[in-house]
């Protein structure tokens, strides 16, 4: 029997399990946890992660920035949907249309350009654009069934964004919908603008869980003196491990927990762990992607009463996860550095 913190099913390695996930950049400086999670725990937790680095806030900022996982990029976010969270919707309006048009880009860049679309026009309802999937190319019916589902299935087809190639099956649409498509029915080129959008996120409890996983994993490390089988740290181990009420350990920050972030924005982009142990208890402060013009909200997570049986004067850590414009010759994204002393760059 290995001492793993979660409940099994067991194998006898215990593995070197990182904290911060390769998803979001691999990190000069910074170390696994070594000998707390067995390998099979370690691969059943890690599918929690999944929605997490491939959808809402995090996934779009991973395709902005190019960062790639183990196995390079995800797939779009903006076309797939990733255990229960929708894709991304990015959202705007450009003359001369009079309706929102969904939008993605290409990876690394901030490029935009429309997603491939249908633009409809219901009696009462208006125009709604929706978004077509590779899933839906082939079979008009999805379109409609995605309609009726959305409470329009009245509505009729007006305009679609798509590439050349996929024309043909966009006009398919038309005809199945009984539209004989009208001369200029479908735009394939846009002259360059700035523009501003609105995006559109969602996510589950899935996401949350992963928020915590990274949360507990970066106190073990950087708090030794914690092994993980604590009995106060029951109730996080539960939730990361079969899920719950999300709201009792990760809650979004209204505020910065950085001081420096009220006056002053960063030159790199970064993520950011931080921890506090006091008589009331430990809780973590976790910033991911913060960037040059990006300050995402932090979140705090509880993870549990504080195990000392000695009240002693608060221990405060934190860590900046740089990632540099390029990639080194030995293939990291950035640097972790320590952000000592914490208790200067905290507001709490």
């Amino acid at each position: 029997m290995t001492d793993c913190i979660y409940p099994g099913p067991h194998d006898n390695r215990l593995s070197s399990e990182h904290y911060l996930p390769f998803s979001l950049g691999r990190f000069r400086g910074c170390e696994p946890l070594n000998d707390r999670i067995c390998i099979a725990c370690n691969n059943a937790i890690g599918n929690v992660e999944a929605q997490f680095l491939r959808s809402g806030p995090i996934g779009f900022f991973r395709w902005l920035l190019k960062i790639e996982g183990r196995n390079g990029l995800p797939p779009s976010p903006f076309y797939h949907r990733t255990l229960g969270a929708s894709p991304l919707y990015m959202i705007a309006r450009v003359p001369p249309w009079p309706y929102d048009i969904l939008w993605e880009t290409d990876p690394g860049t901030e490029e935009a350009f429309p997603l491939r679309q249908i633009i409809f026009e219901h009696p009462l309802a208006g125009y709604h654009a929706l978004p077509i999937f590779n899933w839906m190319l082939k079979d008009p019916e999805t379109v409609r069934r995605e309609l009726e589902e959305r409470g329009i299935a009245m509505a009729k087809p007006i305009h679609a964004f798509a590439d050349p190639v996929d024309i043909p099956h966009l006009e398919a649409v038309f005809l199945r919908f009984g539209v004989t498509p009208p001369q200029d029915w479908c735009t394939t080129q846009l002259p360059p603008e700035r523009i501003k959008f609105t995006i559109n996120v969602s996510v589950t409890e899935a996401y949350f869980r992963a928020v915590a996983k990274i949360a507990f994993h970066y106190v073990l490390k950087v708090m030794p003196a914690f092994n993980g089988n604590e009995r106060e740290f029951s109730g996080i181990k539960d939730f990361i491990w079969n899920g719950g009420k999300a709201s009792a350990f990760v809650r979004q920050l209204d505020g910065q927990f950085i001081a420096n972030f009220r006056s002053a924005r960063v030159t790199n982009w970064m993520h950011i762990l931080a921890v506090t142990s006091s008589f009331k208890g430990i809780f973590v402060y976790a910033q991911f992607f913060v960037g040059p013009r990006c300050l995402p909200p932090p979140y705090q997570i509880f993870i549990g009463p504080n195990p000392s049986p000695l009240i002693t004067r608060p221990i405060r850590k934190a860590h900046q996860f740089v990632i540099h414009h390029n990639k080194d010759t030995s293939g990291f994204t950035g640097e972790m550095v320590d952000a000592n002393p914490a208790n200067y760059i905290f507001t709490l």
